[in-house]
């Protein structure tokens, strides 16, 4: 019996912190590309699907900010920036673990706070 509570106690555990990892996050992400993003598209990796675009009719600048709210798996998310000329740069497999925020960086590199 005493195998069993143990059993039972670790496998509560367990699925706890699996749970957790998997509630909704509030991330900010910066714009530190040097260039006004005009469309900014996420996408969960593991969910499929196609990227959102996350300022609809707003642009943000270089040195904004936006607040964004992310649930699921925290990792394998990929963020997709696109200037006025059409050009995109992606950022691909994020792991936004415990992530707060997210300056993303004209070369395709991103700081992740």
């Amino acid at each position: 019996m005493k195998r069993f509570i143990l059993s039972f106690a670790a496998a509560l555990m367990l699925f706890g912190f699996s749970a957790g990892a998997a509630l909704a996050q509030e991330i900010v992400v910066a714009n530190g590309t040097g260039f006004t993003i005009q469309r900014l598209g996420l996408v969960d990796s593991n969910a499929g699907g196609n990227a959102q675009d996350l300022l609809g009719n707003d642009t943000l600048a270089n040195g904004e900010g936006l607040k964004i709210n992310i649930s699921g798996s925290p990792k394998g998310w990929e963020l997709i920036a696109v200037d006025s000329d059409g050009g995109q740069v992606n950022w691909q497999n994020l792991d936004l673990s415990g992530v707060k925020k997210i300056t993303l960086r004209g070369d395709g590199s991103a700081e992740l706070e």
